[in-house]
């Protein structure tokens, strides 16, 4: 556009030169004529002369006329091919000339309906355009330029923003003769310019409505101007924060603004995308995280002058990440669990089986050898060993939520209590322990021997933390949870809790190892680095994870490197009464046998053989089957009565619980103990938890067996 404004106003130029050059060269041939004719008057000798100027103005006059055509031509050309619109107008407002642009423009068929015709430019313009064409019109009208906005209507009601640029035409004597329009189409523009307009409007409603803040940073003068309530956002009052860089900083995480600041430099060095996160300050001295974004505009000399950006409060986003991750390490934590849970199931059927034939035959060794006999020591190791073994296994099962748990309402503190002694044989003489039991403590609904060993294993964690010795306390109490404690592991109920806590004065945890503190078979300690040469299993803690989640509650870590950890198990309080044991069952411990016909039930033939043994020793009658239906046919054919049916739970064919069921049918009153070293039926680890089912967990000694059986048969 601007290139055919130029080359039209170079066009008129020359030819109003060329006009302006013949004119004069017009007067001097006159002038000279006028000086000829006198002295040809006076001398009548001055006719060659004359004769000769004549000549050279007709050459001239021919010259000028072919240039002024050529000039024309031009801006001819010019004019009729140029997008900007042309309108010559005469002092009576009718139209002298008009170029196709400007036609286009008024929506007419072609120029020639307007030149030379009545229609008068008014009914072409709006009302406010054609006050504003008079009033500019006094200064065209006295040979002045001017320019100025118009909104043109064509002839279908088409509107057209432009801009005229107006110029006066004069006469040989400089009287106004017409005037030249020049009008450039702005509609484009002005729609840019109100686009931009509305886009600004609602970034500033945006910022004082939404949650980013914009601010313009002129990085000259360091004035920083915040579009939004930046004051009301951080608790401020109105206008208490300063709006220069110096108040910006003010504002920063002093661990923030290093980084912040190195940010910027590289954004400006080498023109990186900026994007930061910090903390700001509040009023009452809390701290906001926001995210900034924003760039540098360079002037021509690549010179950063001005910082446009906006910050977004990322807060609550970044607590909801942290605590998503929480619950994402908690979800990859339980299957873990699940995992070597599914690994322990494999092996715990098979494994128990053994131990249980190892065990009992140490046991009936023991019964037969003398107290002072050689082989006696070496059995009881023996029979250690497997008891070792066997409390691997169920921690297993248990960190793994797969031990069958036999649960009843129980009073911790009572529990605790009567395992100090145990806990301070445990314990080196360079370690204090202090046990702080709340009276007030409520009471739980788990197995006790559960709890024992959450106690254990997490006395033994604070133990081996403390190598050079310590402080070491175990406490209860009574909380009320609201359903949220930030960093627990395990699911977190709303209500009444009891709180058990072991704490210690040990090395701490450090931040790298936290987060697998519970992974199975996770330890820092190798072999042979623990206290007194001992190696971590790695499923302590795993154990007390497993152990406390399967009974609702839930475990929180409190750790400082060098400065100790406490360990916070939450169980959800009880409000059943306690389960006493009753005379018949404390008659029934202490008393003799009564000789009694029990079927054993086993497919594993060692397990078979020594239960058989054992029973047979302790007067019972002992049938036995190696699967469910050999041991229903010979309960059928036998002719007394069967008092008792001790039975695998885990069969081919037939399963214990289906095999109970059949008897039970033929035989009311027998009684049923199971038997098993693991099931994967949950539905019968529900009925056992419950109360439902009479059952002992291989491996098993000979009292824990007497026992169940005297239960069983109350």
């Amino acid at each position: 556009m601007e290139f055919w404004l130029a080359a039209m106003a170079a066009s008129l130029a020359l030819n109003g030169l060329l006009f302006r050059r013949v004119r004069a060269r017009t007067r001097q041939v006159s002038q000279l004529s006028r000086e000829a004719t006198v002295r040809g008057d006076r001398h009548r000798t001055d006719g060659e002369a004359l004769r000769q100027a004549r000549a050279e103005l007709e050459s001239f006059k021919r010259e000028s006329q072919l240039e002024l055509q050529r000039g024309e031509m031009r801006y001819r050309a010019l004019a009729e091919n140029s997008p900007v619109g042309i309108w010559h107008l005469g002092r009576d407002g009718r139209t002298i000339h008009l170029n196709p642009a400007m036609s286009d423009f008024l929506e007419l068929d072609s120029p020639a309906e307007l030149i030379g015709s009545d229609q008068l430019y008014e009914e072409f313009f709006t009302a406010e355009s054609v006050q504003t064409i008079r009033r500019e019109g006094s200064r065209r009208w006295a040979g002045q330029r001017s320019h100025y906005e118009v909104e043109v209507v064509g002839r279908y009601g088409r509107r057209t923003r432009m801009i005229v640029y107006g110029s006066p035409i004069q006469d040989e004597q400089g009287n106004l003769e017409s005037v030249m329009g020049t009008f450039v189409d702005i509609t484009e523009r002005k729609r840019e310019e109100e686009a931009l307009r509305r886009s600004e409007e609602r970034m500033r409603v945006a910022a004082e409505c939404g949650n980013d803040l914009i601010y313009d940073w002129d990085m000259a003068s360091g004035v920083l101007e915040w579009f939004g309530p930046i004051d009301e956002r951080l608790g401020y009052k109105h206008g208490e924060i300063e709006r220069t860089l110096d108040g910006w900083e003010a504002l920063l995480h002093p661990d923030d603004r290093l980084g912040v600041t190195a940010a910027i430099e590289r954004h400006q060095r080498a023109r990186t995308p900026f994007v930061a996160e910090y903390r700001v300050r509040c009023q009452d001295g809390s701290w906001r995280v926001w995210r900034d974004q924003g760039t540098a505009i360079w002037d021509a000399n690549g010179v950063a002058m001005k910082w446009i950006g906006a910050v977004s409060d990322v807060t609550e986003a970044r607590r909801s990440e942290e605590a998503l991750r929480i619950k994402d390490d908690q979800l990859r934590q339980s299957q873990k669990l699940e995992a070597v849970g599914r690994l322990a199931g494999g092996i715990a059927h098979d494994f128990n089986n053994l131990l249980a034939a190892i065990m009992g035959y140490c046991e009936l060794m023991q019964l037969r050898l003398e107290p002072g006999h050689p082989v006696r020591r070496e059995v009881t190791e023996i029979l250690n060993g497997s008891e070792r073994a066997a409390a691997l296994i169920r921690q297993l099962l248990a960190f793994s939520r797969q031990e069958i748990p036999q649960p009843k309402v129980i009073q911790p503190n009572y529990v605790i209590g009567s395992m100090e002694h145990m806990l301070r044989h445990l314990l080196e003489e360079n370690i204090e322990l202090t046990l702080s039991l709340d009276p007030e403590a409520g009471q739980v609904r788990m197995d006790p021997v559960q709890l024992e060993q959450v106690i254990m294993n997490l006395v033994v964690n604070a133990r081996d933390a403390m190598p050079d010795g310590g402080a070491l306390a175990v406490s209860t109490g009574n909380v009320e949870l609201n359903g949220d404690i930030p960093g627990a592991y395990g699911r977190v109920h709303a209500g009444p809790h009891l709180r058990i806590s072991v704490a210690d004065s040990g090395q701490g945890i450090g931040t790298d190892d936290l987060p697998h503190i519970f992974d199975p078979f996770f330890t820092t300690k190798g072999k042979g680095e623990g206290p007194k040469g001992r190696s971590g299993s790695g499923l302590g803690l795993s154990t007390v994870y497993g152990i406390i989640t399967q009974n609702s509650g839930c475990v929180l870590v409190e750790t400082e490197v060098d400065k100790g950890s406490v360990f916070s198990c939450y169980l959800p309080i009880s409000v059943e009464e306690p389960e006493e044991e009753t005379e018949v069952k404390k008659a029934l411990r202490s008393s003799s046998i009564v000789p009694k016909t029990v079927l054993v039930v086993e497919d594993d033939d060692e397990v078979r053989g020594i239960v058989r043994e054992l029973l047979s020793r302790q007067g019972f009658m002992v049938l036995e089957a190696r699967q469910g239906r050999e041991a229903l046919s010979l309960a059928e054919k036998y002719p007394q009565p069967v008092h008792l049916l001790l039975t695998d739970v885990v069969m081919p064919g037939m399963g214990g619980q289906e095999l109970a069921d059949a008897m039970g049918r033929i035989m009311p009153s027998l009684r049923v103990l199971f038997m098993s070293g693991y099931t994967q039926d949950v539905v019968f680890r529900q009925e056992v938890s419950e109360g439902g089912r009479a059952f002992i967990q291989k491996p098993f000694t000979l009292s824990a067996l007497e026992g169940k059986i005297r239960e069983a048969l109350v």
